[in-house]
């Protein structure tokens, strides 16, 4: 598998795990929200609950603040209390259905409120003696009473819960109860007041309220937005006491009905949903304690109105689901594009590799033709050698003799230079430090015995050259080192000789050959050794430089040059192969 391909299948699997944890938030955000939906309609409900009960608790307070009233003013004749409290009290407060006074004797004044007219019972001593009393007046102002007439049974009020349970309070509290209405359906609540005399020996009262919470509009004039829901309030037993709320909604009324027998059956007090008509609920029923009596409270409320604060959230992740759709072609199309582009780079690197490994072929073949032709080059100087060699045998000694085996050094010279350029093992890049160093030492052993007290110092500063640079170089080194061990160091002591090359500025670079022998004579400057010096100085024009020699403690030479660029040198160098070829 290429690279490439690794990075493709790197990228779509990016893609595609980027993708699935965008589609996996979304959904994960929209399971989110409906659970949200869920908290907040739990929260709105505990919150309504809260409200309730507070609502509830100013109800409750005022019935049991008008209780505490009426009981201060019971010190008052019979006659007074009904006509000038009894009766505006019920007249004005409709959820009152009856106020009881009686004492311990079982002497009872009670008025009753039936519909739009009332009744007026009185008891004496437990209906020992004497039926119960009543008295029937309509609910006009002003209208004389009709009776008195006698009750059908016994009645005695200290066997009743309220009577007992004001007397039984220790903290002298309104005590609540429960009791039936005479449909014996309804559940009515009853508050009663335990009240004492001022002086010792006079018998303790009760006076109690009878209380139909469902006739009440408290809740409904002080309730907010929060409380536009099926509110139900429920004896100890599960018992309705009746709606408080919407009861117009026959929805929300028929929910709550659902609500009240769900609840029943497990009686918790955590929230909860029923099905009604279609629709779910949210429906929550907990303890409401009263003095004496528990009560319970039971809210019930739409979800649509959570799900349209929630709406906003829920269009913003259907945008953010479209958006990663149109994301999810685009990435898809990007990196269709990409893969494509791919291929064509993939077959341009193998087109590329085709034509490198071409070209590495021809390089190599020009490497094996130019070590091939430096071979022949230095087998040619040989037969040269050999022949101006043979030449000199059949002359006799003198000066003929002595300029034809002087002739004869160079041409072995020239070929030395050849023989150790082809050993190099890079000829577009001919290290002179290890090219220096093979021909120095080739040359001291050339000119045994001279050579044997010279000793070489070589330094090239990391400096490489190309192939017709280095022969070029070559034989300068080679006339100037060969003239330093002939002429330099005439005595057994012997001598140095440095060699360095250093980048002047650019492609400008300087030789220098340095030694510490007798000097440069004037015979050396001008007589046998001059041929050498102008050959060198030939040379360094060739090199785009100059020679310069300076004697000063022994002799140093210099050598100004310019490397040539590797490229144009290897035009160069496969320009002149052609004719070499043909």
């Amino acid at each position: 598998m290429k690279p490439s391909d690794g990075q493709g299948r790197i990228m779509f699997v990016s893609i595609v795990l980027v993708l699935l944890l965008g589609f996996v938030f979304v959904f994960w955000s929209f399971k989110y929200l409906n659970e949200r939906s869920y908290d907040q309609s739990d929260l709105a409900l505990q919150r309504t609950q809260q409200m309730l009960q507070l609502r509830l608790d100013g109800f409750f307070h005022e019935v049991e603040e008008d209780l505490r009233e009426e009981a201060a003013a019971a010190a008052a004749p019979d006659s007074q209390l009904v006509a000038d409290r009894w009766l505006p009290l019920l007249h004005t407060h409709w959820p009152i259905t009856a106020i009881k006074l009686a004492d311990e004797g079982g002497n009872e004044t009670a008025l009753l409120r039936s519909d739009s007219s009332y009744r007026l019972m009185r008891t004496i001593n437990g209906s020992k003696d004497t039926l119960p009393t009543m008295m029937r007046l309509s609910g006009k102002r002003g209208s004389p009473w009709i009776g008195p007439w006698y009750g059908e049974e016994d009645y005695d009020p200290r066997q009743r819960v309220w009577f007992g349970k004001a007397m039984e309070d220790a903290r002298n509290e309104p005590s609540w109860t429960i009791r039936i209405s005479d449909d014996g359906q309804t559940p009515l609540l009853q508050v009663s007041y335990l009240i004492r005399g001022d002086t010792i020996g006079e018998p303790l009262r009760v006076i109690t309220f009878t209380v139909d919470i469902s006739r009440s509009s408290w809740i409904d004039t002080h309730s907010t937005s929060l409380l536009r829901a099926g509110i139900v309030l429920l004896d100890n037993e599960g018992r309705s006491l009746g709606q408080l709320t919407a009861r117009t909604n026959e929805a929300l009324v028929s929910a709550a009905d659902t609500a009240v027998i769900n609840w029943q059956q497990h009686k918790s007090g955590k929230a909860f949903k029923v099905r009604s008509n279609g629709k779910e609920y949210d429906c929550i029923v907990v303890a409401y304690p009263l003095n004496g009596q528990q009560l319970f409270t039971g809210l019930v409320s739409d979800l649509e109105p959570v799900d349209l604060w929630l709406m906003p959230e829920n269009l913003g992740l259907l945008v953010i689901l479209m958006l990663l759709s149109v994301l999810s072609l685009l990435l898809i199309w990007a990196w269709l594009r990409k893969r494509k582009a791919d291929d064509n780079i993939r077959m341009q690197k193998q087109r590329n590799r085709s034509q490198e490994l071409k070209l590495a072929k021809a390089i190599g073949e020009r490497e094996v033709l130019n070590r091939e032709v430096h071979h022949r080059v230095k087998n040619n100087l040989q037969v040269v050698s050999s022949l101006l060699n043979l030449q000199a045998g059949r002359l006799d000694d003198g000066v003929v003799k002595n300029e034809f085996l002087r002739g004869k050094r160079r041409i072995d010279t020239i070929a030395l230079v050849h023989h150790k350029l082809y050993g190099l093992t890079d000829l577009r890049n001919v290290d002179l430090f290890r090219f220096f160093n093979d021909l120095i030492a080739s040359l001291a052993h050339m000119h045994v015995p001279q050579s044997r007290g010279v000793s070489t110092e070589v330094e090239t500063n990391g400096t490489h050259a190309d192939q017709d640079t280095a022969i070029e170089l070559g034989i300068i080194l080679c006339e100037l080192v060969a003239n330093t061990f002939q002429h330099a160091f005439p005595y057994a002591t012997g001598g140095h000789v440095e060699i360095r090359v250093v980048q002047v500025e650019g492609a400008l670079y300087r030789l220098t050959v340095q030694d510490n022998g007798k000097g440069l004579s004037e015979d050396g400057a001008h007589g046998t050794g001059k041929l050498g010096l102008e050959i060198v100085e030939a040379l360094a024009e060739q090199l785009d430089g100059s020679f310069h020699v300076r004697t000063n403690g022994g002799v140093q030479f210099e050598v100004l040059f310019r490397m040539q660029h590797e490229l144009t040198k290897d035009m160069g160098a496969e320009e002149d192969l052609g004719p070499t070829e043909q």
